[in-house]
């Protein structure tokens, strides 16, 4: 069984949460989902998506993702109205997560994660990058590392700009810098010593949409998986996930190797 936990949010793109209290086993994930226009959270929904432009199919998900594959990579997903073309998007992304979840076939043997409040977790634990400010980035490089495709680019987002200064009406300065009930807006600072934060809700940030846990690139240590979307002005809410894992209680997360969010995929049977 899996454990997660979510934050309550208003639902019509987005996969919340899966759960259970318990260890992971090698059964499969059964997250839930939120229901296409309603928010409410299911295990399973109905949905009817455009084929072409005069045929439509009704798909039950995630039960039939095999057959929205094979849809996809057929044409499918690019008539309608830009809301059915929208649910297309939503309904591929619940079902490559759901693969993601259940990639792996064995049970974790070790779990060093699930003890940890992720929605109020430390930006000094995760693997952030914050010290990758644009400055640094245009100097060189390969002073940071780049994101695995799939997850958030929170060194790009989260940096101050080049030659910004911290006003004193921010109160958030020098607060200790975390996520604060799933959300984090602001800037980030690394002086070599501590990370630092400006915490301000005007500019962009991350919200934590669920946390999920399972052993996903099987190699016998429990993973946790966030699922985020973006915010703040002019952003597009679009989900990323953020895989992380630790052998101890005492490390810093990393992101395990193996775990790349699954792209559109060949037909499945």
């Amino acid at each position: 069984m899996i454990r997660s936990s979510s934050l309550g949010i208003p639902a019509l793109l987005f996969l919340f949460l899966a759960c259970a209290k318990t260890a992971c086993s090698a059964d499969k994930i059964e997250p839930f989902f939120a229901e296409p226009f309603t928010g409410k959270q299911v295990k399973s929904y109905e949905v009817e998506l455009v084929l072409t432009r005069h045929e439509k199919a009704s798909f039950t998900i995630p039960q039939q993702c095999g057959k929205l594959t094979n849809a996809l990579l057929n044409g499918a997903g690019h008539w309608g109205s830009r809301i059915e073309r929208r649910l297309w998007l939503k309904v591929d992304d619940d079902c490559r997560y759901y693969d993601f979840l259940n990639q792996s076939k064995t049970p974790a043997q070790h779990d060093a994660v699930s003890n940890y409040d992720f929605f109020n977790a430390k930006i000094s634990d995760l693997p952030l990058n914050p010290e990758c400010d644009p400055t640094l980035f245009l100097i060189n490089p390969m002073s940071c590392p780049p994101t695995i495709p799939g997850t958030p680019d929170f060194s790009r987002l989260m940096s101050a700009p080049a030659g910004f200064h911290s006003p004193t009406e921010h109160s958030g300065h020098d607060h200790e810098c975390r996520f604060r009930n799933g959300i984090f807006r602001g800037y980030i600072f690394n002086d070599g010593f501590t990370v630092r934060c400006i915490e301000d809700k005007r500019t962009p940030g991350f919200r934590i949409l669920s946390v999920d846990f399972t052993d996903v690139n099987g190699d016998g240590y429990q993973d946790a998986v966030l699922r985020l979307v973006s915010i703040g002005p002019g952003i597009s809410p679009v989900p990323t996930i953020l895989p992380l894992t630790r052998t101890a209680d005492t490390q810093k997360f990393y992101i395990p190797p193996g775990t790349e969010f699954p792209k559109l995929g060949p037909p499945m049977p």
